[in-house]
């Protein structure tokens, strides 16, 4: 069994080699969607549109190989309303597993320096620097609520019973077993944190 990180449109122009890829071992896609809009599309020079990513969610499904999505929120222009109009789509999208980053600016790189250069940077303590921490607001959001939008993200995705059990009996051998396993790591947790409390 092996992994790959790919771009949606290399999915989509090497379509003919899902088969053989899957018959090789892939087993797991890490598509990094970003955005559902098109200019934040433009702005991290993804070279693709929304409608890309759906059709590659589409054809991993199809050769039975594990969708999971990267998304980001953050972005500068990013407000409550875009940030829910991505929740949207990624619920359209339907991968079967998601992962929502917030847009680090990472030191040595064009938005650090763009960032830093425009006051936007609010937080220098490096450990936070893991795109699950908010280092800087948008034009439209605080820190605290760009944060906020992080945790609604993950609620909404993982948080339908519907997904959560389309999981636990996927055909799909991968996707059952991550699913499984978060539904163990969920109850170990709750009975961790009862038996603490007594």
């Amino acid at each position: 069994m092996w992994f790959t990180q790919a771009r949606c449109d290399d999915i989509i122009d090497y379509e003919h080699v899902l088969p053989k890829m899957r018959k090789s071992g892939l087993r797991w896609v890490l598509l990094g969607v970003e955005s559902s809009r098109r200019s934040t599309l433009e702005a991290f020079k993804k070279n693709m549109t929304p409608k890309d990513a759906k059709r590659a969610v589409k054809l991993l499904k199809k050769n039975d190989i594990f969708a999971q999505a990267m998304f980001i929120i953050g972005e500068r222009k990013d407000t409550i309303e875009s940030i829910e109009a991505s929740r949207r789509f990624m619920e359209q999208l339907d991968p079967d597993f998601v992962i929502y980053a917030i847009l680090t600016p990472f030191p040595g790189t064009e938005l650090f320096e763009e960032a830093k250069s425009k006051g936007w940077v609010e937080d220098f303590n490096w450990s936070n620097y893991d795109m699950v921490h908010a280092i800087m607001p948008t034009e439209a959001l605080s820190r605290k609520e760009v944060q906020k939008e992080l945790y609604k993200c993950y609620r909404r995705f993982y948080g339908s019973w519907r997904r959560r059990m389309q999981g636990l009996f996927s055909r799909n051998e991968l996707k059952r077993r991550v699913y499984w396993y978060m539904l163990g790591r969920g109850i170990v947790e709750q009975l961790q944190t009862l038996f603490r409390a007594l």
